[in-house]
């Protein structure tokens, strides 16, 4: 069964026309037979579907633009979230659990390029932004407890970023 808005709303309207259709043909039938059931079923029933086509295209039109809203949304949160996690594996690579020669060089550089390209991504809000490269600052300058604060507050900032929607 196709779940799609555009479905749901042809369904939805379907039925609505039936169930309008059946309910003018009773009352029709109550009021004086059969004759004035039909008219009231095809009456009840034109209504019904003449209704909600004129009402489907603004239906969908406002379906469609919070669908791009969502999207945009989520796009933000998805970034944001891939960028933390790009600090934080850059973070690692500075500041190894099991010792400062654990990690080559050419690593630290490779984790810190991709931490600063993912900062740099479109759709971040200035906010997450700003607390991104006070946290890259922190890992540079290569202060573990200012770099401790700085990602705290980045992920702060994350939180607040969508706690605001």
């Amino acid at each position: 069964m196709d779940t799609t808005p555009e479905q749901i709303s042809a369904r939805t309207a379907a039925a609505w026309t039936v169930v309008l259709a059946v309910l003018g043909g009773f009352t029709g039938y109550a009021w004086d037979g059969p004759f004035l059931a039909v008219t009231c079923a095809l009456s009840l029933a034109g209504g019904g579907a003449v209704g909600t086509v004129l009402s489907r295209r603004r239906i969908m039109a406002a379906l469609h633009d919070g669908q791009g809203k969502a999207a945009e949304l989520g796009y933000a949160d998805g970034i944001a979230d891939m960028m933390v996690l790009g600090i934080s594996a850059y973070r690692a690579a500075v500041f190894p659990l099991s010792g400062p020669d654990a990690v080559d060089a050419a690593e630290r550089v490779a984790r810190r390029r991709a931490a600063y390209r993912l900062t740099a991504a479109d759709g971040l809000p200035h906010e997450v932004r700003e607390a991104a490269a006070a946290a890259l600052e922190a890992i540079d300058d290569g202060s573990d407890r200012a770099t401790r604060t700085a990602m705290e507050d980045l992920m702060q900032a994350v939180r607040k970023q969508r706690a605001t929607r």
